[in-house]
């Protein structure tokens, strides 16, 4: 398992998301973890392992409202499933449309 960096904003980029239905995470949300607790602290839920505690700005489950929720996730799960975000590859810029140069309407012919 890698080091977890707290404060630091990691992506989800496991295929299909975390989670299914009413608060699933989407694939490419963004979270940022604050604490990892080992297993057995109260509150966290049951787990054989640490557990990253982290936010998430909930956009999806209430349309047009930021819900701020806390997640709590297995760190093996968190380390297979999030990729901390400056890590992640950059997207080049697409490419710019070829400059055509304008041409001057023709001139009118003849008259009527």
């Amino acid at each position: 398992m890698s080091d977890i960096q707290l404060g630091q904003p990691y992506v989800l980029t496991a295929e299909g998301g975390y989670g299914h239905g009413v608060g699933s995470i989407p694939q490419g949300a963004a979270v940022t973890p604050f604490d990892v607790v080992p297993p057995g602290t109260a509150g966290v839920g049951y787990s054989v392992e640490d557990v990253v505690l982290s936010t998430y700005e909930d956009t999806i489950t209430v349309p047009g409202t930021a819900v701020s929720r806390t997640l709590a996730i297995a760190a093996s799960t968190f380390d297979g499933s999030f990729t901390l975000q400056a890590d992640m590859p950059v997207e080049p810029a697409p490419p710019e449309a070829p400059v055509v140069p304008s041409s001057p309407d023709p001139a009118p012919t003849g008259g009527a």
